[in-house]
Formats: structure tokens, sequence, C-alpha cells
């Protein structure tokens, strides 16, 4: 296809921190002499080129600015429109800008500034707010938003400031059939290049480009580059001009800036267990609140952590830490979390050997935020949310430094065996009420446990053919809205009362033709409907006019669900009565707590210490292991622990606010608990953790068993 348009690039001349090998950044500093005679020269190539510029475009920055200037008028072409934009500025290196690079490598080893510097995604440390190079001082900047400020950049971040001027004020040059001219920085040139030459996010990284030197690319009419035999590699399509060794001797020296003698190898730290980076960000939730995700960055790869939140959530759990400010996100935003894990956990985890989880965790808990109340470390500082996204971070870069899937290594490091593992039984929530729902149904959740299934994968399977069945039962009885799912995936059909509830499950599970390897479970979530005033529990506690006989004593209530273990095949009830009512719960574990499982989820929040008090007085006999309860991996790891050497059983557990994050599908399988919840067989963030675990009991084939009839203690 023929010539369209004409693209240029050059990178600015050498800088005067360029000779002096500090990190630039946004700061303004000058051309070198040498820079001054390099921006020449790169006009005299444009002329010997015999290239005729219509427009030129380059940044707020001097060192750019007269690069363009110089090379036009070298050119002899001093009449060219520029337009500059803030938008061109190089990469803004946060915390680094000004530093020395290779005192700084000295000071933080190479592999540590390599990711800093070149990394895509994992930006620097942000630049103090009164550091003498913040860009916000800078009276260029006053007219701009102050959140388009950076504090810190990586690749990825300058790609998004790049590309939109990219797309409103070049590209419609360059439709226009123009020669255009880009004077601008290392970065700001890649944020392009990786567009137009469709590079990789890890080779964007990697691709050297020297100052002062013309890149040229000819488009087509649609703006796709023309294929070029004296593009230079890794580049495909864009051709530098001048002399071709001494383009690549440039491109090598810039490489060079950060290399410093290598150090003895005795005693040297081993790059693939060691903290790099840590950065944290807000994400979003399935319910489309904030939370926190983490990158951790060793030497040698990135690891990717994101917590769940719940909707209800007992009074004991640690602290889910929010702005509270009502103007932004209702007050749900986590930048605070995330600023603790930014600029409080991350300057003291990074040089931290990642096969520590203990020692990491402990820090993290115990040390940096300390608070504490009457059952344990409360996470109230800096949140269990910035500690735990931390936390998970670790244990899948220790995995990962260990050799491992992450579900041997949480095995290996919970005292577990790691060549023979137990696959979950699977809990479907699949019908909902209590808080999650708009129903009257009292209890929270109806669940299915395919216990008689030979494999997780059937298990999947029957659960997935009962959720369908009972689809086809609540639309013919209550009509297409009741099909509507919850958070969970679980259905919320308009019945009146538990008991109806439960009677249409009855009826999927007959009509799936799976009764026989079917049975129920529920979350009653009871500290919902509890009155203090009177120590009763409403089971109509939605309906305003609800009638005297549907307020429960605990001994009523007790003689209610021995009702339903009559009447339908239950295995498993969960949070029978309130967080704090441990007589209740003593009563009926004395009534049938040989009979049926008796889950503690807001009466024990995870706690070991809450754990150790329901094991004294025989509270319960099953844990609801939820790692944000509690707010480290190792606490969490330690509470199942102690729960499955009292012979009780743990239920591994979801949260009504999720992410695609599955690691507790690999936390079910290391810790071999045997049951895990984590929603219905619908919902992208519920079927990530199921989806995992069928890849890995693929993946261990003989190696595993499924837990079966003998969930609440797997052999």
């Amino acid at each position: 296809m023929a010539r369209h348009a004409t693209l240029i690039f050059t990178r600015h001349g050498e800088s005067q921190w360029n000779v002096d090998n500090r990190f630039t950044g946004w700061v303004d500093v000058d051309l070198s002499a040498k820079g001054v005679e390099e921006a020449k020269a790169c006009g005299g190539l444009l002329k010997d080129e015999g290239a005729k510029i219509d427009v030129a475009f380059t940044s707020y920055l001097k060192r750019a600015i007269k690069t363009c200037n110089y090379a036009l008028e070298n050119a002899n072409q001093h009449h060219v429109p520029t337009t500059k934009s803030w938008r061109l500025n190089e990469r803004m290196y946060g915390g680094l800008t000004g530093l020395d690079k290779k005192e700084t490598v000295k000071k933080h080893g190479a592999d540590k500034v390599l990711v800093w510097r070149r990394s895509f995604d994992v930006p620097p440390p942000p630049i103090d707010d009164d550091s003498e190079f913040n860009p916000a001082k800078e009276r260029k900047y006053k007219d701009l938003d102050p959140k388009d400020i950076p504090k810190t950049e990586c690749l990825k971040d300058t790609i998004a400031r790049v590309m939109p001027f990219w797309e409103e004020f070049i590209v419609p040059e360059l439709k226009a059939g123009k020669t255009v001219f880009v004077a601008a920085h290392g970065n700001s040139i890649r944020a392009i290049l990786k567009f137009i030459e469709g590079i990789s996010d890890d080779d964007i990284t990697g691709l050297e480009i020297p100052t002062g030197t013309p890149l040229l690319y000819n488009l087509d009419a649609n703006l796709k580059p023309l294929s070029c035999d004296l593009a230079m590699a890794p580049l495909k399509f864009g051709r530098y001009l001048g002399d071709a060794e001494k383009i690549k001797a440039a491109a090598e020296a810039v490489k060079n800036q950060t290399k410093v003698a290598e150090p003895a190898a005795s005693g040297a730290k081993d790059p693939s267990k060691t903290i790099m980076s840590i950065r944290a960000r807000e994400i979003f939730d399935s319910r489309g609140n904030p939370t926190v995700e983490v990158d951790i960055c060793t030497g040698t790869a990135l690891f990717r952590a994101a917590v769940p939140s719940g909707a209800s959530t007992g009074v004991y759990e640690a602290l889910e830490l929010r702005d509270n400010d009502k103007a932004r996100l209702l007050g749900k935003g986590v930048l605070k979390a995330v600023s603790n894990v930014n600029d409080v956990l991350a300057p003291k985890l990074v040089g931290m050997d990642v096969t520590d989880q203990s020692k990491i965790d402990n820090l993290m808990v115990q040390e940096l935020d300390g608070s504490k109340n009457e059952w344990g470390w409360s996470k109230a500082k800096l949140g269990a949310n910035a500690i735990l996204a931390v936390s998970m971070a670790v244990c899948r870069a220790g995995a990962a430094a260990n050799q491992m899937p992450l579900y041997q290594y949480i095995a290996k490091i919970s005292g577990k065996p790691t060549d023979k593992f137990v696959m979950p039984v699977p809990s479907f929530n699949v019908i909902n009420g209590g808080s999650h729902a708009g129903n009257r149904l009292a209890c929270q959740e109806f669940m299915i446990l395919p216990v008689g299934a030979s494999s997780f994968k059937e298990a999947m399977i029957i659960g997935a053919e009962v959720y369908h069945t009972l689809k086809s039962v609540i639309k013919k009885k209550y009509g297409q809205d009741a099909c509507n799912v919850g958070d969970e995936g679980g259905f919320a059909p308009n019945v009146q009362d538990n008991d109806e509830a439960l009677d249409v499950l009855m009826t999927a599970i007959e009509k799936s033709g799976h009764a026989a390897k079917v049975k129920i479970g529920t979350d009653v979530a009871a500290s919902e409907f509890y009155k203090a005033d009177d120590k009763t529990y409403d089971l109509d506690f939605k309906n305003e006019a609800s009638a005297p006989e549907m307020k429960k004593t605990a001994a009523q209530l007790i003689d209610y669900y021995k009702s339903w273990l009559s009447k339908y095949p239950f295995v498993s009830i969960e949070d029978p009565f309130d967080q704090d009512d441990w007589d209740a719960y003593k009563a009926m574990m004395t009534e049938v707590g040989d009979k049926v499982q008796i889950v503690g989820d807001d009466l024990l929040v995870t706690n070991p210490t809450r754990v150790k008090k329901a094991l004294e007085i025989g509270a319960c006999n099953a844990l609801l292991l939820k790692v944000n309860q509690i707010g480290s991996i190792t606490e969490a790891i330690e509470a199942a622990t102690m729960s499955q050497k009292a012979g009780w059983g743990v239920m591994v557990s979801h949260r009504s606010g999720e992410t695609e994050d599955s690691f507790i599908a690999d936390l079910v399988v290391g810790l071999r608990t045997g049951q895990i919840k984590t929603g219905a067989p619908c919902r992208s963030e519920r079927l990530a953790k199921y989806n995992q675990l069928l890849r890995i009991e693929e993946e261990l084939g003989p190696l595993c068993t499924f837990a079966g009839t003998d969930f609440r203690c797997p052999k």
C-alpha cells in the first residue's frame, strides 16, 4: 500500500542529568553541550532525508522543546507549527527523581531498580509532597487538575497519559496525510511505539531509544506502518536515520546507565525470593465496591492478590479499613488502605524473603500495625484489607520461589502432606435470603452439598444440574422475575418462610435425579435477626408487622432446627445463633452436635482466640475459614490447624463481595479441609474458584481423592 503520511520521532538530546546519571522524569533539566549537538545533528539528518515537516509536537520540558527547535532550525524548517503538551512528558520517576542511578543500584540492588525503572506496571515509590522535584510546585502545571500530576508512574501509567493526546491531536494530522515530528522522551515515545509496532507489555520495557536520533515511520491511509527492510530489531517498521553502528552503540549506552560492578556471589540474595517492590491499588469487587489489590515483584516475577469484602460481617472481624469520605464512593473507598501498603508496609518489606511467610505476616500485624483488642490483633491501624492483600501476594511469591503450585506450598507451610491431597465438597449457595435478598426469608443461605459424588468434577456437574433444575422450578412457581440472582449467584424467590424455601429446593433436587447424592446446608446468619433487648430471634425480621410467634427464644430456635433435621437431609448449619450467644451454641451442641455440623462464622471470625474459647466451652464443631476476617495467611492457617486438631470440620469460604482472585481454591486443597463454599455455579467471580479446583484435580490425578461423605474430617 502507498505511503499516506510520515511520522518521525526523536528522543531529546542528552540532558545534563543524563551526564550526571540521575533519574530525571518531570524535572525540567536543560540539554548538555553534547545534547545540543545531538539535537542539531537530528535536524541535519531530517534535511538529508528530505523530510518536510508539516506539524510538530513536544512536551512541556525544555530538553525536548529545545531538541525540537534545534532540529527544525537545522533542517531549515523555521515556521513549523508546534504544539506542547504535558502529556508528552517523560515518565514520572516518583521517589527516584534526582537520585544517582548507580548509587541507587548499590543501595537497593540492580533487580529492584530494574523493576522500578523498566517494569511495565510497577511504579517506583511516590515522590514526597515536599520534595523540591515535585512537579505540583511548578507554575507551568498550575492549570492542571491536581489528580493529573503524577507522584509516580510505571510505563503502563505513562501510556494511559500519552495515548489520549495521540488520538486527539496527532492522529488527525496523520489522517490528513501530513508529516508529523514528535520530539519527546524515552517513555512517552515508547508509549506510542507500543501501539504502532504492536509490542508486548514485556518487550516494550526493554526497547532502548538513543538520544537525538530520528526514527521514521511511513504509514498507509489506515495509519498502519509500512514494512521497512532497514528496521532495527526489535522494531519491525521504524527506521532510524543515520549510521546504524552508532545508533546501536547509543542505545547500548542508555541500557547501561544503571549497571554497576557485579557483587560477590557469596551471601547474595536469591532474586526469586527477594521482594523488590510492592504496589497497591484500588480496584472494584463483584458488588461494585472498592477493594485492595497488591502487586509484589521479586527479582524474577510479579505476583498479584486481591481481597474480598463481606456484606454481613461479624462485629469481631479484623478491621476492613474504608475511607469514610461520603463524597466519594459512598464512603467505601480504600485509598487509605492502599496508601498504608505503599507508604508503610512496602518500605519495610522490600528486601525480605517471600518464603518467610510467618515472619512477614507477624511484622505487618504485630509491629507495623500493632493494634489489639480483647480477641487479639485487630488491624485497626493499617486495615486487614491492606495487610491481607500483601500476605496473599507473598504466599503466591513464596510458592513460585519454591517451584511449587500454590496449593502444595500452602500444604508445606501449614504442615500438611505435600504428596497426597483432598479435593473439597463444594457447598453451593442456591437460595438466598437474609441480608443478601429482598424476600422475607430469614436464613441467609440454603446450600446443596453433592457429598455422594465420586470426584470434584462430578460434584460440579451435579451442582450445576440441580441449580438449573431449581431455576425452572422457581420460574414455574414464582415467575421469571424470581430467577434473578443475588450477589453470590443464588436465587431469591418470593418465599414467605424458611420451610417454603426448603420445600422448593427439595423439589428441584428430586427432579434433577440427584437426591441420593445431595445433602443440604444452611447459613442462618442469626445475628442479623437477633433482638438483644428481649433475647429473641425474629424469623420474620424483614416484615415490620412480624407476628409474635415468629420471635423465638434460643431454646425454641433449637427445637425449630431439630424439626428441620427430622424433615430434611441437613448436614451443616452455620451461625444458628447470635455471635455472642455462647450458651445457645453450647445447648445446641449438646442436643444435636453428634448429628450435624454446627459451623461458627460470625461466632469465630477465623480468630484463633475465639476458636480457643469455642473449644473450651463446646460451642460448635466446625470453623468457617474466611481469610479476610482475620487478615493474614499465617493467622488463618493457625485457626484452621487448631480446629482440625480438635476434630472439627473446616469450611473454606468466599465473601459476598468477591474478585477474580482464586486464592481460596488453592487454600482449601493445601489445608485439606474437605469443604468449600464459594457461591452458586453462576457468576464468574464464583466460578473462578470452582474452575481452579477443576484444574487442580486434573493436575493431581491419582495424587488426590474427593472428600465426599468424609468432608468434615477428610481421610
